[in-house]
């Protein structure tokens, strides 16, 4: 799989930083010793090559301590070892079966891999750990399983898995682009155009610019709905993604009076503000708060330009959303 939405290594960093708070409580004395290594200049190995001296001198000082190991073990993974990392994750593994950040990082590699079996079952043991905890709708680690979950079934093949265990996963966390993205993805592979578009729509509302794989699926999604303003206004929205500023603008201009105009109109901002014509983005963004006051991109749009406060309230598609792009100036 491709695309922002698929890469295992973003997810990763934020699995990482996740987990180094857990490592962090059990192995405070060589965080300590990581700040005093850094202060002074750095003239030999990189910042990554000290921290991983300093866990693997703490790891063979206390061997039967999982904290020290599970941090080697997340910063061979951030080092691209993936192999150094694995016998880390097994390490704390054999001493602790239960704990979720060793199982997760053990089934990011093999997922990265191409070891899908093995990733699977290692994801599963996490959902079936986590899964009937106390504070299993906000939990993580628990999301981040059911996403890797989707992402392996889905290279299986097996859309209609992939999409219950995404749709588990954006249940943890709404404001997962990438999960509703792959969610999408996996919708239009079952055969369900229409949570593909919700889906799809919920992703570039997040993310609706600098990220060309969402539109190009919804264009493919909104095709299968017969919603043909949809697919032009997601094929100009590729466009955009793609700089090619002044195809899209066209595009989105043709637009402005059917179905799909509250979306060309943000998309019309977004393309002249990234044209650099300040004073039409702004009339577009005011064009699509006249119709949706509520539209948290354009308000954000006007509170980049300098010409409103920035929205403050969680994003929510409209009805049916969309996202940004053009080249003409409103009238």
């Amino acid at each position: 799989m491709s695309g922002r939405g698929l890469s295992v290594s973003d997810r990763t960093l934020s699995r990482l930083i996740r987990g180094a708070v857990m490592v962090l409580a059990i192995a405070v004395p060589l965080a300590v010793a990581l700040h005093f290594l850094d202060r002074g200049p750095d003239h030999g190995p990189t910042l990554i090559d000290r921290q991983i001296a300093s866990a693997s001198a703490a790891v063979r000082k206390t061997p039967n301590e999982v904290g020290p190991r599970l941090l080697l073990a997340q910063l061979y993974q951030g080092a691209s070892r993936p192999d150094d990392a694995l016998e880390q994750y097994d390490q704390v593994l054999t001493v602790k079966p239960k704990i979720t950040p060793a199982l997760i990082g053990r089934a990011d590699i093999l997922l990265d891999k191409g070891d899908l079996d093995g990733a699977a079952r290692a994801y599963e043991r996490v959902v079936k750990i986590s899964s009937g905890g106390e504070f299993a709708n906000v939990d993580k680690n628990l999301e981040h399983a059911y996403y890797g979950l989707g992402s392996v079934t889905l290279k299986q093949s097996r859309a209609k898995d992939a999409v219950s265990a995404l749709e588990s996963a954006v249940a943890i966390n709404a404001a997962d682009a990438d999960a509703w993205y792959l969610l999408g993805v996996a919708a239009l592979q079952a055969d369900t155009p229409k949570r593909a578009v919700e889906a799809l729509q919920r992703a570039v509302l997040f993310v609706p610019t600098g990220w060309c794989e969402p539109y190009d699926a919804l264009s493919q999604a909104y095709a299968k709905l017969g919603s043909t303003a949809y697919a032009e206004y997601a094929g100009a929205m590729t466009d955009f993604c793609k700089n090619r500023l002044d195809a899209a603008g066209s595009r989105l201009a043709t637009l402005t009076s059917g179905p799909a105009r509250v979306d060309a109109l943000l998309g019309l901002g977004l393309v002249t503000e990234t044209q650099g014509d300040r004073a039409a983005a702004m009339r577009w963004y005011k064009k699509v708060l006249a119709a949706d006051r509520a539209n948290f991109n354009a308000q954000a749009g006007l509170s980049r330009l300098g010409a409103g406060q920035a929205p403050t309230h969680t994003p929510t598609p409209a009805t049916p959303p969309g996202g940004s792009s053009t080249n003409a100036t409103p009238s």
